[in-house]
């Protein structure tokens, strides 16, 4: 409606789980957080073993924007600090994943043990400017 706004609540916890549910392919996941609540609006309720939960879809995204300490040609990623939070699991919940990274090194270079994010997620690389 115009002039009007809509705003959804969603739990930290459970805006996380629904990108990477998308990354996973499931078709959605049952959370106890939020039942009885604003939360709950609007929602599928299910009952397991008597317990409520609330069934919540998975949050795909056209786009993903990250950001990575360094990335090969391949489109490997590693992440330092904080940055590894949200940005593995957009990677993997979006059709098309842009990575900004600080630095671009020859295929090889990384530490297979610390590539956080394979090339397959990733679509393009944007060397960060100095």
């Amino acid at each position: 409606v115009e002039g009007e706004t809509v705003v959804h609540l969603v739990p930290q916890g459970t805006l996380v789980e629904q990108i990477r549910a998308a990354g996973y392919g499931l078709g959605g996941f049952l959370t106890r957080t939020g039942v009885g609540t604003e939360v709950e609006k609007g929602k599928t309720v299910m009952e397991v073993d008597g317990v409520k939960y609330l069934l919540e879809k998975p949050l795909h995204a056209d786009i993903a924007l990250v950001f990575a300490d360094k990335a090969d040609e391949y489109g490997n990623l590693v992440y330092r600090g904080a940055t590894r939070n949200f940005n593995p699991i957009m990677a993997s919940a979006a059709s098309i994943t842009i990575a900004q990274v600080r630095e671009i090194v020859p295929v090889g270079r990384l530490d297979p043990n610390e590539i956080i994010v394979p090339g397959a997620f990733v679509n393009y690389i944007v060397q960060e400017v100095q």
